[in-house]
């Protein structure tokens, strides 16, 4: 008689959950072995551009954050703060080397160049240095931890959260966006991030997480969101989705999935053809 195979643990990114609300399908093909390529044909910039934000949102508010030489509360003024970005900007290509890999040279430096001088006009960096968030100052105090990543066996999820700030009494996520920012408050899917990242905390620390901060670096905007039940319960919903969906099950599209930007667009007519004869339709 053999023996009984043991079958490993099925856990669940939330990068999955944040796919998942993007588009189901997106977590279905990704968990076939579909990887979409780090940069997709045409849209080199936009991805490039983006890890240079994200980047800045690890590091450019140390420029007013009382961390510079000159002490606390020392302000640089606007060109020693250009050199400080274009220094953060030079670093990327070692950071992200894999993500990378594929860009020329000649292009990264000319998208480098061509975000520099946008990013260094004085709107953004007026915002920043007058930004006086309940965020900045928390960092200014206790500082953060980077991508510091969390697995729970009991809800078979794992995630790396940007930026984990622990204080005396409080453990608070930090997630950064390099798009577009809401008029007021924070993306849903942004929230539901947040309580995910918040139930992976309270495993990993024995705490209860109340809130959380999304900084969305291309306008300089940083938004806190209290950890409602609202959102842990979508987050827990969601993660049951995704669970589904790896083990084989076959997602509806999503409402607003962005089918002309998505490497899988393909695949999918292809499957819902199939499907459509297989069911006779």
């Amino acid at each position: 008689m053999q023996p009984k195979q043991e079958h490993k643990a099925l856990i669940i990114k939330v990068s999955d959950l944040t796919h998942y609300m993007l588009c189901p399908r997106l977590v279905y093909f990704r968990a076939r072995g579909y990887e979409q390529p780090k940069i997709a044909e045409g849209k080199e910039r936009s991805v490039i551009e983006h890890i240079l934000l994200k980047e800045l949102g690890f590091n450019v508010r140390k420029v007013y954050g009382g961390n510079a030489e000159g002490g606390e509360g020392y302000k640089q003024d606007e060109e020693d703060v250009k050199q400080v970005i274009e220094d953060i900007v030079d670093g990327v290509e070692w950071i992200y080397k894999e993500e990378l890999k594929t860009v020329g040279k000649a292009f990264f430096e000319d998208v480098k160049s061509d975000f520099l001088s946008g990013i260094g006009n004085t709107e953004w960096l007026e915002k920043l240095k007058n930004e006086n968030t309940t965020l900045a100052e928390l960092e200014r105090a206790y500082g953060y931890e980077r991508e510091h990543t969390m697995r729970s066996e009991k809800l078979s999820m794992v995630g790396s959260v940007d930026k984990l700030i622990r204080t005396e009494e409080e453990a608070i996520p930090c997630v950064i966006k390099t798009g577009r920012c809401p008029e007021y408050g924070v993306w849903k899917s942004d929230r539901m991030q947040l309580a995910a990242y918040a139930m992976l905390i309270e495993e990993e620390f024995g705490t209860t997480v109340q809130r959380g901060f999304v900084d969305y670096i291309r306008t300089a905007d940083i938004r806190e969101s209290h950890i409602k039940k609202r959102d842990r319960a979508l987050a827990f919903q969601i993660l049951k989705h995704v669970k589904k969906i790896k083990k084989g099950a076959y997602p509806d599209k999503g409402e607003n999935a962005p089918c002309d930007s998505c490497a899988f667009i393909d695949r999918c007519e292809t499957k819902k053809t199939l499907l459509s004869k297989l069911l006779g339709k």
